[in-house]
C-alpha cells in the first residue's frame, strides 16, 4: 500500500537514509517523490496534535515512568529516588508552562515595543528583534528549564535592559530624551532671542 511505502521511507529517512538511497531502494519515481512520501507521512503524524495534547500525553508518559519507579525508591534505591525526583520536577515545569507563557516575558515586550510608536523605525529592526530573542530564551528556560538553567537565562536581563534603554523605553532613558528635548528648546529660543538683539543694534546703528 502507498501508505506503507511513505511509513518506510521516513523510516529509512530517520535511520539517515539519503532521499537518492531510499528511492532507489524503495523504487520511488524520482527524488521529489521520495521527499513528497516522507512530508505525507510527516504531516499525518501530526494531524490532531498541538501544544495542548502534546503536553497532556508527555505527562501521561512521565506518571508512567514514575510508577515503575516509585516501588524501589520507597525500597531505598538512591537511583530511583533521584528519578522519581526529577520525573516530578518535569511534570511541574509541564504544568506551569502554559501560564508563564501567557504571562512571560515576551509578551510584556511587544506592549513595550507598540508602546514606542513611530519613535521605531525600520533602521531599529535588528534591535528590536534582537530584544524578542532575549525575551523568547529567556522565557523558554523558565517555562522548561531547571532551577540552574533559569539562572543562567538571567544573566540575559541587562542585555535586554541595554537594547530597551536604546530604544528609549526605561525611565532613565525617557528622562535623558527629555532632557535633551528641553536643552534643545532652551538653545533654539536663546538663539531666537540673541538674532534679535544682533537686529535691533543694526537698526539703531542706522537709524538711531
Amino acid at each position: 500500500m502507498p501508505a506503507d511505502k511513505d511509513r518506510k521511507a521516513l523510516k529509512l529517512f530517520s535511520a539517515s537514509m539519503s532521499i537518492a538511497e531510499i528511492r532507489d531502494e524503495l523504487g520511488f519515481r524520482d527524488v521529489k517523490s521520495a521527499e513528497n512520501a516522507i512530508r505525507r507521512v510527516l504531516k499525518e503524524n501530526q494531524r490532531g496534535k498541538d501544544v495542548d495534547t502534546e503536553r497532556q500525553v508527555e505527562l501521561d508518559r512521565l506518571d508512567n515512568l514514575y510508577r515503575a519507579a516509585y516501588p524501589r525508591a520507597l525500597k531505598g534505591d538512591a537511583r530511583m529516588i533521584d528519578k522519581c525526583l526529577s520525573i516530578g520536577e518535569q511534570r511541574m515545569r509541564l504544568l506551569d508552562a502554559p501560564e508563564k507563557r501567557e504571562n512571560g516575558l515576551l509578551q510584556a515586550y511587544e506592549k513595550t515595543i507598540d508602546g514606542l510608536g513611530e519613535s521605531i523605525g525600520n533602521a531599529d529592526t535588528a534591535l528590536v528583534q534582537s530584544g524578542r530573542m532575549i525575551c523568547a530564551q529567556i522565557d523558554y528556560a523558565v517555562a522548561h528549564g531547571t532551577g540552574v538553567e533559569v539562572t543562567k537565562a538571567l544573566y540575559l536581563v541587562p542585555h535586554l535592559m541595554n537594547v530597551l534603554t536604546q530604544l528609549g523605553a526605561t525611565p532613565s532613558s525617557r528622562n535623558a530624551l527629555a532632557g535633551e528635548a528641553r536643552q534643545a528648546t532652551s538653545n533654539t529660543a536663546s538663539a531666537s532671542s540673541s538674532s534679535k538683539i544682533v537686529q535691533m543694534d543694526e537698526f539703531m546703528k542706522r537709524f538711531g
